[in-house]
């Protein structure tokens, strides 16, 4: 991989998020079953796409990376899920937040997994001058699967319980 903003894996194409990527976005996070494990739930008003997408093209602006356009090589311009790293604020100390969420119609191919290893790569690219971290549910198994075919090291010792949830937590570089 090189240090540019696209990125292409065995069947994937990395780019990075515009703002035009909002309406992706919206179907995205709105769909309740990208969201199964979200303890926040479904993005409820398409501004929150909007806002979000405009933060991840910020990210890009001010870091020279962030989160992905996902897309499948052989569908170039459809946008299948949006995933990577990008700095972040995790419990008073500054991460890489590791992130991966993709249509439904895509699931079960290994995409995720794809995703992941690209991702970590790029954290190396960067000279892992942060950690990297990811977090789920304790019950989105697959999210946490994927984590580890990542390269990612599990960390019961972070974990957190809420009244509503329990985070677990994946990462690298982190004492």
């Amino acid at each position: 991989m090189m240090m540019t903003g696209v990125v292409e894996t065995e069947h994937l194409r990395l780019r990075p998020v515009i703002e035009e990527d909002a309406d992706s976005v919206w179907l995205l996070h709105s769909d309740l079953r990208t969201n199964t494990y979200n303890p926040a739930g479904p993005m409820t008003h398409r501004s929150q796409a909007e806002q979000q997408a405009r933060e991840w093209v910020a990210n890009w602006a001010a870091d020279g990376h962030g989160y992905w356009a996902v897309e499948e090589l052989h569908v170039p311009g459809v946008v299948i899920g949006f995933g990577g790293i990008r700095a972040a604020n995790w419990r008073g100390r500054q991460v890489y937040n590791l992130a991966y969420r993709l249509a439904p119609t895509v699931w079960g191919k290994g995409l995720a997994g794809e995703l992941v290893v690209a991702a970590v790569e790029r954290w190396h690219e960067l000279g892992e001058r942060l950690p990297l971290v990811a977090y789920t549910t304790a019950e989105n198994i697959p999210s946490q699967r994927t984590a580890l075919k990542g390269g990612l090291t599990r960390r019961p010792d972070l974990d957190e319980v809420t009244s509503t949830h329990t985070d677990v937590v994946f990462a690298l570089g982190l004492d």
